[in-house]
């Protein structure tokens, strides 16, 4: 479940090929290659890359991308945590149907976020009733009212031969009762619905992750504009941020609008947030440009605190740059990045192809979490994932209160790394290989958890 599904490259052309019609004879013999070399290809026996696979690519009328996109990779992975977090988890074939029909793949991850919404509804409209004395008052108002109106009913229903004067007493108690009920019942409704937007914003969430893991978190275009933009002056890391998002907003907001018109989002509130993430993208890459970043980062073996004193920035912006080094042909360590509050709730989430962070609650074992009880510390672990090993480092960050009274908004910050990157990482160095004694075993999050004896375990899971 932690990493990502590669959708057969094979199975997208033979997908391409069938959709135009051709068979396997007339796209070899266009293409200067023998049927059965390009059957081995169709079932992925056979490597293709170079000059054969841009001659295919031309011959069906697509594009190299069509056959590499990342974004099918990422639907692929999708269909498989929703497989494992639903009951049984499936034979693992979703990159088949990905790549078999990519747009059915995003019906049914469609279909998944309607359910996780509903659900989410569901239970605050439950949490609602245990908790909120409104709702317990609307509850017995409608009781007492269906009870006056059954009450006066069936007295009606006896007094067939009562006088004109008493029918009509009771009748007005009937109309009485009923229009109260009415009004009950719509206070009711209202309040009910009161946060159904947050579902909505739900689901903006994670259209934009989509959208994020499918542009691999590199934005060219935003890293050559910021280059021509003067850096803010040094100040504390928050302000300076603010300063340098402000400069973005004033003089990219061209730049930032094309970009998003390159993407078709659902709604007005996926756009805001996109806008939101790009601008802070863009921020970033000013304070800390790409190649000084990169270079300093790999100089240090990727030490936090000394990329923090180098560009003047915080823990959580130096992690969250960290996340972004994605250059082709110059990428830094494939890092994931998580921030999560003392609840659980996971308000950041940058995956990567190695580990892929689940979307609603997390493995309470994580550091993350140890981190909150240690304040400005960094912690480290080699956290053993159903078979996959990563380095994790975490360190809790408070934000700015806004007076005495108030706590500061608290958060843990994490990145995550494959093991085999433990000697490029100076976090890395407490774990010597073969050494079992300091390997942690843990999982992704409860539901999809095999680690049924775990005393950890917030709920059963679905997968026992």
């Amino acid at each position: 479940m932690g990493s990502f599904q590669r959708v057969p490259m094979g199975d997208r052309i033979k997908t391409q090929r069938r959709t135009r019609g051709l068979t396997q004879r007339a796209l070899a013999d266009a293409v200067g290659v023998s049927p059965a070399y390009l059957s081995l290809i169709e079932s992925d026996k056979r490597q293709i890359g170079g000059k054969l696979l841009r001659q295919i690519a031309e011959e069906l009328g697509v594009t190299t991308e069509t056959f590499t996109a990342l974004s099918d990779d990422r639907l692929a992975a999708d269909l498989d945590e929703v497989s494992r977090t639903l009951g049984e988890p499936a034979e693992p074939n979703a990159s088949s149907l990905v790549a078999f029909s990519p747009d059915w793949a995003r019906i049914i991850l469609q279909l998944n976020e309607r359910v996780l919404s509903a659900e989410a509804h569901s239970d605050r409209i439950a949490d609602r009733f245990w908790r909120d004395p409104q709702s317990i008052s609307f509850a017995h108002d409608i009781l007492s009212r269906i009870t006056s109106i059954r009450s006066a009913a069936e007295i009606l229903a006896d007094l067939v031969d009562t006088g004109g004067e008493t029918r009509a007493r009771f009748t007005r108690t009937v109309v009485g009762e009923s229009e109260r009920l009415t009004t009950v019942a719509r206070q009711m409704i209202a309040a009910l619905q009161e946060g159904a937007g947050e579902d909505a914003a739900g689901a903006d969430v994670r259209e934009v992750d989509g959208y994020l893991q499918d542009r691999d978190y590199y934005f060219p275009v935003l890293e050559d504009a910021v280059a021509g933009l003067a850096r803010p002056a040094a100040e504390p890391p928050t302000s300076r941020f603010r300063t340098a998002s402000s400069l973005v907003e004033r003089e990219l907001g061209s730049v930032i609008d094309a970009e998003l018109d390159l993407r078709a989002f659902r709604t007005e509130g996926a756009v805001a947030r996109a806008r939101g993430a790009l601008v802070r993208y863009a921020a970033g890459a000013l304070i800390m440009p790409y190649d000084a970043f990169h270079d300093a980062a790999t100089r240090n073996r990727y030490d936090v605190d000394i990329l923090c004193d180098r560009f003047g920035v915080s823990f959580e912006q130096a992690a969250h740059r960290l996340a972004s080094l994605r250059r082709p042909g110059q990428e830094g360590i494939p890092f994931a990045f998580l921030r999560v509050d003392p609840a659980g709730t996971i308000s950041k989430r940058l995956s990567s192809r190695a580990l892929r962070l689940p979307l609603f609650g997390a493995c309470p074992l994580w550091c993350a979490f140890g981190a909150f009880g240690e304040s400005g510390r960094t912690l480290t672990q080699l956290a053993d994932m159903e078979g996959e090993r990563f380095l994790l480092i975490a360190r809790a960050v408070d934000k700015t209160r806004q007076h005495h009274a108030q706590p500061a908004a608290r958060f843990s910050v994490m990145l995550g790394a494959p093991a085999d990157y433990l000697g490029d990482i100076v976090y890395g160095d407490p774990f010597p290989p073969g050494v079992e004694s300091v390997v942690t075993a843990a999982g992704y999050e409860c539901r999809s958890c095999s680690r049924v004896s775990c005393a950890q375990r917030a709920h059963g899971g679905a997968i026992l």
